[in-house]
């Protein structure tokens, strides 16, 4: 659907010459062929999110200090005189039928070890855990890790079971959020309302007033409300 004048609207013909009808087709497709609408709706999802960007920077923070701070006591009462990522005792790839098994932790941990090398800073913990990608803190608490989890299960102190299968299922929903974000793809044909929930009960679960800050600090709950 056109301007009533006829024309093409003028910020759509913009978009068009810039983001490529392949992918404007499913927003104008969306907004049922009126490209008002379906630039409405473009900016909306970049709006939102933006919002959730925002959010998921706090939760993947947070998730990164409370395992590591799990990860750190587990580390020490087994006798180990490093930080736990430098995993001399090949832990993270462990599963039931032995160490080592697994290559992505490692191969996380060795893209981050480089990139810090790389932009010249000192080679600790600290340093090599901000490299680390969300999907390294998502493995920790994945199936085959079960190995690990009854230290973990502490840093969701505050769940209401010490299941792995809540938080492991919320926060696959989480690192598929994020990526889509990340990739500038669309949002708006998710759940989001689910999704702000799943994100609230994780913060939630590592802290109550954690849950509360994020939900009231954040541009969230006025992007979903603000949906076109």
């Amino acid at each position: 659907m056109t301007h009533p004048s006829g024309h093409e609207v003028p910020e759509w013909a913009l978009m068009r010459r810039h983001f490529s009808d392949v992918r404007l087709r499913l927003y104008l497709t969306e907004a049922g062929g009126d490209e008002d609408a379906a630039a409405h709706l473009y900016q909306w999802n970049s709006h939102c999110s933006a919002a959730f960007w925002e959010a998921l920077g706090y939760l993947e923070v947070s998730l990164r200090n409370a395992l590591d701070a799990r990860m750190t006591l587990r580390q020490q009462a087994r006798g180990g005189t490093r930080h736990w990522v430098f995993d001399d005792a090949r832990q993270l790839g462990r599963d039931a039928r032995g160490h080592g098994r697994h290559a992505h932790p490692y191969q996380n941990v060795a893209t981050a070890i480089r990139r810090v090398q790389a932009n010249g800073k000192p080679l600790d913990p600290a340093q090599i855990m901000s490299e680390l990608p969300f999907g390294f803190w998502h493995q920790l608490v994945a199936r085959r890790q079960m190995c690990l989890w009854p230290d973990l299960a502490a840093a969701f102190v505050h769940a209401p079971t010490r299941s792995p299968v809540p938080v492991r299922d919320r926060l696959a929903r989480m690192r598929d959020l994020r990526n889509r974000i990340g990739h500038h793809h669309r949002i708006w044909s998710l759940d989001l309302d689910s999704r702000w929930d799943d994100l609230l009960t994780l913060t939630g679960w590592i802290d109550p007033e954690l849950r509360t800050w994020v939900e009231t600090s954040t541009g969230v709950p006025a992007a979903l409300d603000a949906r076109p």
